[in-house]
């Protein structure tokens, strides 16, 4: 496998550089967090190539000159790694160079293999270029006869020099005997020979391979005399040829498996040579097929063969080494990904030509393809995801937009998604996502980018240069209504819309983050005017937004410093005229405009994840109210607080009530939290059955407060231990004009009586509709007939007049 870093730096002055894992992997370097000080990795070159290096890599800020350097990298152990490092700039619009990156490639097998390669040739001419010959003579019997000069040599070298055998007779290699047995053939037919090869062993068990030929010799009268010849110890030579096969057949075995192929080219004949296996890494055949720039050119994809060439031109101009990565057509048919080096071969200081490799590396690039489609590729719908999305945004405004041209940027928010996925299943949920990513591209124009960039957000970039906002409005309202449709579904038919935000471009934003942040207002002001529409931005939008961001920051300063106030509601006992307790409500002045009405900043607070914190000041701040009035003397009343279903899903809030009731010494049976139903749709069951029977086991009691406002409060009614029901003000109001009304309400007291609950009706105005209540038997009410909110000093007095009150109208009846 190819072993490559990647590595790139943002600044000339930068003091790190940032590699990716690999590097650290290739040459020992630590970093935790990508980055590695220059300074470091400077002292791990060598003196020679550092200043090099360095030279180029300013170069290539300076002047934007991409660079590749061959460099010797010692690692901790002092062996030497063999790198070629690239460095490629980067330009801003200005074309100013904004970072440097590239690649650092560990070549020390390719080099390694090469200089071994180049070291056994070497060695092999060493031993011919230095090997002695000897004559050698034999009679009629073929018998040697000894060799008249000393020869120096082991003790088998010995015995061949001193004659008195024939070679049959010595004692050599036995896996020779058959190839001796031809040469005692030869011999005796008086038959010439050339180059025999055998193994002597001499008595100490020591060998000698000795390359041999030789002659027959014929008196004049045609008589066999013998033999004449020359023989060589070849022993090291023999040696040298068997260690070059191993190597040469390691270096063949490690090109195939790492599916490498060498070439080079002679600038003196214009040749290029390729090995087999880059022969075999196209499925080409040597023997049918000459490596020339025109035969070889067909078989690159793109303009590869010309930005090659381009390379090796720049490689002998420069004699530096250069790499990159090409992709061709194999023989089969598919295309292949080669990694190219390129290296200039020299002579005498003088250039002749280009020697370099070719490696296979398709399976990496198809892996790093299929990444970057996994990285790019909403896996569910197969349409873009938020990066690719994002990245698409950014390019449409990185070319140039004329006056005429226009786009348009939807986004889109699916309305019920959540209740549909929550009740019919998450499976059901991604059918629904698929059928909406279907009915995008069934409806859009087949050049319009799709993207969904959230659970159940939706984008598209129209590609259209006569965009218009008539149009796109159009468009949008025909997707919500195509939205809308009920879909069946394998588990039942799910019903959602939509909602949509437009932006024009570049008319409402000239950058990709202004034109996001437009449509997005545009989104939030359509689900704010009630959803199911879409809205094409207007500028008064960032103010009514910059207004709410401003309520926030104030609100969350007033929970910090103290400026929240609690107010207080009587709830009357209907049978006694008794203030049985109070319903506490928050309430806030703001600096500059005074009072604001909790319609305004409670949905600011939910949407910023501060209804929380304020949720557990008011329960805090009522309990300590309560606990002040009981150690006044004051009657024992129950003072109920609105619970926000984030208090119960951000936390253990049966231990917030516990440190509560703890700290402020409330008695439990005076505290009731009161719940909506809202809690119940966006979550799963199982949390809010554990937490209310926690809170329960406390002591406190527990109401359904807005009940009638949802669609499934029965259920909850039977299965969670609540203490009561507060029935919303829309099923009070009119009650006594309204007999349908008063007879739904009746039933409701009915069934929550029947289920163990008392009943609180809340908003009555009007006297008649707490008579309407009392002959109903409903337990308790809350309404502006009896009194407002007020603040805590007003409470007391005010319960104090309501008994009064009834009081005296008790006493009249009786």
């Amino acid at each position: 496998m190819a072993r490559v870093a990647y590595w790139e730096s943002h600044s000339a002055a930068e003091t790190d550089f940032w590699m990716s894992p690999e590097f650290a992997s290739l040459y020992d370097f630590q970093t935790p967090d990508g980055s590695v000080p220059i300074a470091a990795m400077r002292e791990r070159d060598l003196t020679e190539s550092r200043d090099v290096l360095q030279a180029h890599y300013a170069a290539c800020w300076a002047e934007g000159r991409p660079f590749a350097v061959e460099t010797k990298l010692p690692k901790p152990d002092g062996s030497p790694l063999d790198c070629v490092v690239h460095g490629e700039p980067e330009f801003d619009s200005n074309g100013q160079v904004q970072r440097v990156f590239g690649v650092v490639r560990d070549v020390t097998p390719e080099t390694s293999a090469l200089r071994q390669l180049a070291e056994s040739e070497q060695r092999l001419a060493d031993f011919v270029s230095t090997a002695s010959d000897w004559c050698w003579e034999s009679g009629p019997d073929h018998r040697l006869l000894p060799y008249p000069k000393s020869v120096d040599g082991n003790a088998a070298l010995q015995s061949v020099a001193s004659g008195g055998r024939a070679r049959w007779e010595l004692s050599y290699a036995p896996e020779e005997e058959d190839s001796m047995a031809s040469h005692r053939a030869d011999m005796e037919a008086h038959r010439p020979f050339r180059d025999f090869v055998y193994t002597s062993i001499g008595n100490d068990g020591s060998r000698v391979s000795i390359c041999t030929s030789g002659k027959p010799i014929f008196a004049d009268d045609g008589r066999f005399l013998g033999y004449r010849g020359t023989a060589s110890d070849i022993t090291q030579l023999e040696a040298a040829r068997t260690l070059l096969d191993q190597r040469t057949g390691a270096l063949e075995e490690a090109h195939r498996l790492g599916k490498i192929g060498t070439w080079y080219h002679r600038l003196d004949t214009g040749r290029t040579v390729w090995s087999p296996e880059l022969y075999q890494l196209l499925g080409l055949e040597p023997d049918a097929f000459e490596p020339t720039y025109d035969g070889t050119k067909a078989y690159f994809l793109d303009d590869d063969a010309e930005r090659l060439l381009k390379i090796q031109k720049r490689v002998l101009r420069s004699s530096k080494t250069e790499a990159t990565d090409i992709r061709v057509l194999h023989t089969d048919g598919a295309p292949r990904d080669l990694a190219i080096i390129c290296k200039a071969e020299t002579s005498n200081g003088k250039i002749t030509g280009l020697i370099g490799t070719a490696q296979d590396v398709t399976e990496r690039k198809e892996a790093e393809r299929r990444l970057e489609q996994l990285a790019y590729t909403d896996p569910l719908t197969g349409l873009a995801n938020r990066a690719l999305f994002k990245r698409q945004l950014v390019d449409l405004f990185e070319k140039p937009i004329s006056e005429s041209e226009q786009n348009a940027l939807l986004l889109i928010d699916l309305d019920r998604f959540k209740e549909v996925n929550d009740s019919l299943g998450h499976s059901t949920g991604d059918a629904l996502l698929i059928h909406v990513a279907g009915v995008l591209r069934q409806e859009l124009d087949p050049q319009a980018f799709i993207a969904r960039i959230g659970g159940d957000e939706f984008a598209v970039l129209t590609n259209s240069p006569t965009t218009s906002a008539e149009a796109t409005t159009a468009l949008a309202d025909r997707l919500i209504a195509k939205l809308s449709i009920p879909v069946e579904l394998a588990e039942g038919e799910a019903c959602i819309g939509a909602t949509i935000g437009i932006a024009i471009l570049p008319e409402h934003g000239a950058t990709a983050e202004k034109a996001s942040r437009n449509a997005d207002l545009a989104l939030y002001m359509a689900k704010e005017a009630g959803r199911g529409r879409a809205l094409l931005f207007e500028p008064i939008y960032a103010e009514a937004v910059d207004q709410r961001l401003d309520l926030g920051r104030r609100l969350r300063h007033a929970v910090d410093s103290g400026g929240l106030e609690t107010h207080y509601q009587p709830q009357i006992d209907l049978k006694t005229g008794r203030v049985i307790g109070f319903e506490a409500l928050l309430r806030w002045s703001h600096p500059e405009r005074g009072p604001i009405s909790p319609a305004e900043f409670i949905p600011i607070a939910e949407t910023t994840g501060l209804i929380v914190d304020l949720g557990h000041w008011v329960l805090r701040d009522a309990c300590k109210q309560m606990r002040g009035w009981l150690d006044a003397g004051l009657p024992a009343r129950t003072i109920s607080v609105n619970v926000s279903p984030a208090q119960i899903w951000n936390g253990d809030f049966e231990k917030v009530v516990a440190t509560v009731l703890g700290d402020t010494g409330l008695p439990p049976e005076l505290l009731c939290l009161e719940l909506t139903e809202n809690l119940f749709v966006d979550h799963t069951k199982q949390k809010v059955s554990t937490t209310l029977a926690a809170l329960s086991k406390l002591g406190i009691q527990l109401a359904l407060d807005d009940f009638g406002s949802g669609y499934s409060s029965l259920g909850y009614l039977t299965r969670l231990p609540f203490n009561r029901l507060k029935i919303d003000r829309t099923f009070v109001d009119g009650i006594a004009t309204v007999p349908e009304k008063r007879k739904l309400l009746g039933g409701i007291i009915a069934l929550a009586h029947g289920l163990g609950m008392s009943v609180v009706a809340e908003g009555a105005e009007l006297a008649a509709e707490v008579d309407l209540l009392t002959a109903f038997d409903c337990d308790f009410v809350q309404g502006y007939v009896f009194s407002r909110p007020v603040a805590a000093g007003e409470a007391v007095v005010v319960a104090e007049g309501i008994e009064r009150e009834a009081e005296l109208m008790m006493a009249r009846r009786a």
